[in-house]
């Protein structure tokens, strides 16, 4: 009787919960964008533009350091204006971008592909 070999389940990146909070948050403003239910305001779309891999920081990665960098520029205004939506998705960016588990695939494109969507939004 020979032994049968069974590969290895594949290893899945299991999304932590502050990371899956964080796609979620991105991902429901992002639809909300999509659909015309929100509608940046010209300074959110200002500090989308820091973020967006098509601005300021062209070619950088999305970091923790960025993205509190973005949530000090708009400091209060940003979190009452427009109903402060803007401003908790990038903070739960900063949650997500800082969690020593590794953050799920994806997450910063998510985030890159909203933040230039916000900062072109006409």
């Amino acid at each position: 009787m020979t032994p049968t070999a069974t590969p290895p389940a594949a290893e899945t990146v299991l999304d932590q919960p502050v990371t899956r909070h964080a796609r979620r948050q991105v991902g429901d403003l992002f639809l909300q964008l999509r659909l015309g239910v929100w509608t940046p305001a010209p300074l959110e779309q200002r500090i989308a533009g820091m973020l967006s891999p098509t601005g300021a920081s062209a070619g950088a990665a999305l970091t923790s350091r960025g993205v509190r960098t973005a949530l000090w520029e708009g400091a209060l205004t940003m979190t009452q204006e427009n109903g402060g939506h803007f401003a908790t998705v990038l903070a739960h960016l900063v949650t997500a971008l800082d969690d020593p588990e590794p953050n799920t695939p994806g997450l910063a494109d998510t985030a890159a592909e909203f933040f230039a969507a916000v900062a072109d939004h006409r």
